[in-house]
């Protein structure tokens, strides 16, 4: 009686090691675009700091050639403003290709890591199927040949 429950619960253990597998791809997917969106945030957020940093840099630069009675954005005064436009735009790009090299890699990393969990969904059940295979063998073997413990002789 025993016998006949071995290959039924060697089915059961393999199937719920495939759904908590499952599970962990789930899981794996959920964290990755939680992260996405905190990324996307923190790119947000950034970028607002630093367009507000923008405004009042322009501001102050308007405020200190307006009080010096020098004439708006000519000259070395629109140098200076051009300049700084020119870096505050590439820190924008910079900002954004980082966001994006960032998603790339997670999710590149999230990847390897489904990919990691396939091959343990494929292994688990390739263990298995060789180890009800070997089991139902000796089984066979057993009703076959016998296994020797009725030959067994006690003093």
């Amino acid at each position: 009686m025993f016998q006949a429950l071995v290959i039924p619960a060697m089915l059961a253990s393999t199937a719920v090691t495939i759904m908590g597998i499952q599970q962990q791809k789930k899981q794996m997917k959920a964290n990755a675009a939680w992260k996405d969106y905190e990324r996307q945030l923190n790119f947000h957020y950034e970028k607002q700091k630093r367009l507000k940093d923008q405004k009042k840099l322009l501001s102050e630069q308007r405020a200190r050639v307006g009080a010096s009675g020098g004439q708006l954005f000519t000259g070395s005064n629109l140098l200076v403003a051009a300049a700084d436009m020119e870096e505050f735009e590439n820190d924008m790009w910079f900002l954004e290709k980082g966001v994006a090299l960032q998603k790339g890699a997670a999710d590149s990393e999230l990847k390897g890591m489904i990919t990691a969990a396939n091959y343990q969904m494929g292994s688990t059940l390739l263990s298995s199927v060789t180890s009800i295979g070997t089991y139902q063998q000796d089984m066979d073997n057993a009703a076959k040949y016998g296994t020797g413990a009725q030959n067994v002789v006690v003093t």
